[in-house]
């Protein structure tokens, strides 16, 4: 029972941005640095630019330079599968300090949610992938023309399909009940840390779900008969506040579904990650869905006609010195 009074909570958005297309700047004369985009937020010595789905896609340094910045990239949460459904795994993440930012446009994208699944309408039953993350360099910066990518989180398998790779990968439902892999750490960001893990097993007896990886660790599997796995926890970094992502936390995988109303649901990852479901109606949903803005992944689904988890959206949070 205690599954079922589950509530996911939100950090306190404390700080308000000046919004979408606000212009920032550094204190610094003739070489003041400027930029126009985003949602802007000074917090004590730095200012903090945040880039969300649906935003115009590209912002511009207008003046001056800094080679203090600290850039974020979390790809799209994957959605969870439905009938014996796997945990969405979180996407993928990528980070870089002491990065340089020169005048000129940056062009990105925000990866959107994976998609959720409906038991008996939108089969087959695996969870949507998450979209790509990306930022692109404009030609005269010296890091050259470059876009770097934090891949969309894999979606949760469900019964007779399996789950999908990943950032980092969904959990397995069953059968098959396999969780897929995090393919984050091989993609090419030349001078940047990446993370992305492997999504858990689910159970082919005694149904139940995998966890999906998250960007600090793997899901995990169905941990006894019915029960579904937890969702791979997300990463922070001392740098991001805790009034972003879920409490400063990205990227973190779905939970696996329990069986019917038997076992525990997996819980999910922190770091935005949905809890799983059984067949009993989950009030309000969306304690399924991964977070927006963190990336995390969407918790998989039994057979309940509500459906499974959506997966979290991506961002791009970039940290400047504001003195």
């Amino acid at each position: 029972m205690l599954n079922n009074w589950f509530k996911k909570e939100k950090p306190i958005q404390g700080m308000m941005g000046f919004g979408g297309g606000a212009t920032g700047h550094l204190v610094g004369g003739d070489s003041a640095f400027k930029v126009t985009g985003g949602t802007q937020t000074p917090i004590g010595d730095y200012l903090f630019i945040e880039f969300e789905n649906g935003m115009p896609g590209t912002f511009t340094v207008d003046s001056g330079q800094t080679e203090e910045a600290v850039i974020l990239l979390a790809g799209g949460g994957g959605g969870g599968g439905c009938q014996v459904g796997g945990g969405g795994g979180g996407g993928g993440l990528v980070f870089r300090t002491n990065a340089t930012l020169t005048p000129g446009p940056y062009s990105y994208s925000v990866g959107a949610g994976g998609i959720a699944k409906i038991y008996n309408v939108l089969g087959p039953y695996q969870g949507g992938v998450g979209g790509d993350t990306t930022l692109t360099f404009p030609a005269s910066h010296p890091y050259g023309n470059v876009t770097n990518t934090a891949k969309g989180g894999g979606g949760g398998g469900g019964h007779q399909i399996g789950s999908a790779s990943g950032g980092s990968g969904g959990g397995g439902g069953a059968p098959p009940t396999n969780g897929s892999s995090g393919t984050q750490p091989q993609q090419t960001n030349t001078g940047w840390s990446q993370w992305g893990n492997n999504g858990g097993s689910g159970r082919n007896s005694h149904w139940a779900g995998g966890g999906g990886g998250g960007a600090d660790g793997n899901g995990s599997p169905s941990p006894s008969n019915h029960s579904g796995g937890p969702g791979g926890a997300g990463r922070g970094f001392p740098e991001i506040p805790t009034a972003f992502g879920d409490n400063g936390l990205f990227c973190g995988g779905g939970g696996g579904c329990r069986n019917s109303t038997n076992g525990s649901n997996g819980a999910g990852g922190p770091g935005g990650g949905g809890q799983g479901g059984g067949d009993e109606s989950q009030n309000p949903m969306d304690v399924m869905h991964g977070d927006d803005k963190t990336g995390g992944g969407g918790g998989g689904r039994r057979d309940n006609s509500e459906g499974s988890g959506r997966g979290g959206t991506g961002v791009i949070i970039i940290r400047v010195p504001a003195v």
